[in-house]
């Protein structure tokens, strides 16, 4: 296996931090850029480490980091991670997660033409999908500020690629979690159980809302993957299966051992998509195969939460 030299903005978020942490276990020399508290980068131990960057993109010193490193792989993770934040404030959404997409590209286009890309976006961008399991190719009709500026940052991407003969990439991911998670349905609906003032388990919807879950793990396999084959384009990246929100919080109220009423509120909240699937046909022909099942998966995160999950990240 080839060193690699893997650049990871937006590694001092939950994505991030799984990716500059996989990529450096196998071997890689990894430069994780990002924002990162005092506290949280005294506990963050990435192996192969050439450095850890500190910095809020767009940021000139980025380009200094990739000048002095060299990456011959970028997994561009930097971006906002909340769909109720985008739809209240789409302006600041787009800055930090468009201005930032098309500073990352163009640092690259000019200091390292020749390092592969991955691009982070997300099954947002489909919305209301009109048929399940949803194709790379079925129509982008996005239902957030979230999902439309993960459009643009896939436009963005492939104007790199097809005009400027960039190595670029595009992940779609599905409902991602894993350990270090603190927010989104896993996190809440773990919150709601392991809190002794919470009498019942109240939920938004009706239960019959469906998410294809991937751990982050997984995720970062699946990037792995892509580059391994020289591959570009754009990828779903997910289990394939789809699990309703009211089984998936019978499978974390089992794990702990929990018997707490679940009341769904029947509101459906604005930019939150009803049902998702994926379809995983193009990543698989490259080889990529889900590694861990979503028991196994929350059981990881659930051992994580009740030891770490109300404290500073630590990976």
């Amino acid at each position: 296996m080839r060193a690699e030299r893997v650049l990871i903005t937006g590694a001092g978020g939950f994505l991030g931090s799984h990716i500059a942490h996989y990529f450096g276990s196998l071997g890689h020399t990894v430069a994780p850029v990002g924002r990162f508290a005092a506290t949280q980068a005294s506990a963050l131990s990435y192996p192969n480490l050439w450095k850890l960057c500190g910095m809020t993109l767009p940021d000139e010193a980025f380009r200094t980091i990739v000048s002095a490193f060299r990456p011959t792989l970028m997994v561009h993770c930097a971006g906002t991670a909340s769909v109720a934040d985008s739809v209240q404030q789409p302006y600041l959404d787009f800055q930090k997660t468009v201005e930032v997409c098309a500073f990352a590209l163009e640092t690259m286009r000019t200091l390292a033409p020749s390092c592969r890309v991955v691009l982070l976006s997300s099954a947002s961008v489909y919305g209301n999908p009109a048929a399940l399991p949803i194709e790379e190719g079925a129509p982008l009709r996005p239902v957030s500020s979230y999902g439309y500026h993960k459009m643009l940052s896939e436009t963005l991407a492939e104007e790199y690629r097809v005009l400027h003969g960039m190595k670029v990439a595009v992940i779609r991911i599905f409902s991602a979690y894993g350990e270090r998670l603190r927010r989104q349905v896993v996190h809440d609906i773990c919150h709601k159980f392991a809190n002794p003032a919470a009498e019942t388990i109240e939920l938004f919807g009706t239960g019959n809302e469906s998410r294809d879950f991937i751990h982050a793990l997984d995720v970062a396999r699946g990037i792995d993957c892509i580059h391994r084959n020289d591959a570009v384009g754009t990828f779903n990246v997910a289990s394939g299966v789809q699990t309703s929100i009211s089984d998936l919080t019978g499978i974390i109220g089992g794990l702990f051992a929990n018997a707490k009423p679940v009341v769904f509120t029947g509101e459906i909240r604005q930019g939150d998509p009803l049902n998702w699937q994926a379809s995983i046909d193009s990543i698989a022909s490259l080889g990529f195969r889900q590694g861990l099942g979503l028991e196994a998966g929350l059981a990881r995160y659930i051992a994580w939460y009740k030891t770490a999950g109300n404290n500073e990240v630590t990976l």
